[in-house]
């Protein structure tokens, strides 16, 4: 074999192992079973530091991030951050969002929020009828939680400081907030034994810096971001103070 046949048999095999690596690397990456949320524990999607006695001061954990407006579920903001929670879990049972707004149960238009689904999470706000106010509250959410193999703790009623520890313990918390953290907007105090909160939003709080003193919140419109301790303790302490918190 002369030199020259010889520069180009060794460069025929260069490109052959670089093409073999590629096509490796790209069967590995088209893999479902390789995707990260399907492959990663909740151990594993969660950031956190300690301080110099041990402690957890920072943890950031990765929720799913379904925008409730992109699905079309303009009213579904309680089951669409269910269904996040449920991503970083490793919880959704092979499940779509699509698939839990379907599974849950609904009392119909004016029902009892405390009992199912108050109306139906898909109309766009101009379509909700006269009256009707779409939501499902804690008690609801849980046992619905629960029917499917979910734990779950109720947290409404406590302080900020025990919503702050349960997040710095890695469990996601839930919370009835408002559209945008704005203020309240109260149409009725006494409705099933709660407040009727006109623009009622949930969220998940899925992180905390003890340094900067704020909650990383996926919003199911806005997306992600950190929000001041002080900006949630407002709105929550306005409301019904819902809150539940998700158990590995």
């Amino acid at each position: 074999m002369t030199i020259k046949k010889k520069k180009l048999f060794k460069k025929n095999i260069v490109i052959l192992f670089v093409l073999v690596a590629l096509l490796v690397l790209v069967t590995y990456l088209l893999n479902p079973k390789n995707q990260e949320d399907k492959q990663l524990s909740p151990a594993s999607k969660t950031f956190y530091k300690t301080d110099s006695q041990g402690k957890d001061d920072y943890v950031l954990m990765k929720t799913g991030n379904i925008n409730q407006l992109t699905i079309g579920a303009y009213q579904g903001c309680e089951i669409v951050s269910f269904y996040n929670a449920l991503v970083y879990l490793d919880k959704t049972q092979g499940k779509t969002v699509t698939d839990w707004i379907e599974d849950l149960p609904y009392v119909g238009w004016g029902g009892d929020p405390n009992s199912g689904y108050a109306g139906n999470p898909w109309p766009a706000d101009d379509e909700i009828p006269d009256g009707g106010f779409p939501t499902i509250w804690p008690a609801a959410l849980m046992k619905f939680a629960q029917d499917n193999n979910i734990q779950v703790a109720d947290l409404s009623g406590q302080s900020l400081d025990a919503i702050e520890q349960a997040v710095l313990s890695e469990h996601l918390v839930e919370m009835w907030v408002t559209i945008d953290f704005d203020s309240p907007d109260i149409t009725y105090d006494e409705y099933y034994g709660y407040k009727v909160v006109v623009n009622t939003h949930e969220v998940i709080l899925d992180g905390y810096n003890e340094a900067t003193k704020e909650f990383h919140v996926t919003d199911p419109i806005k997306g992600k971001y950190w929000l001041a301790e002080s900006t949630v303790a407002s709105v929550y302490n306005e409301t019904n103070q819902f809150a539940i918190e998700f158990l590995k």
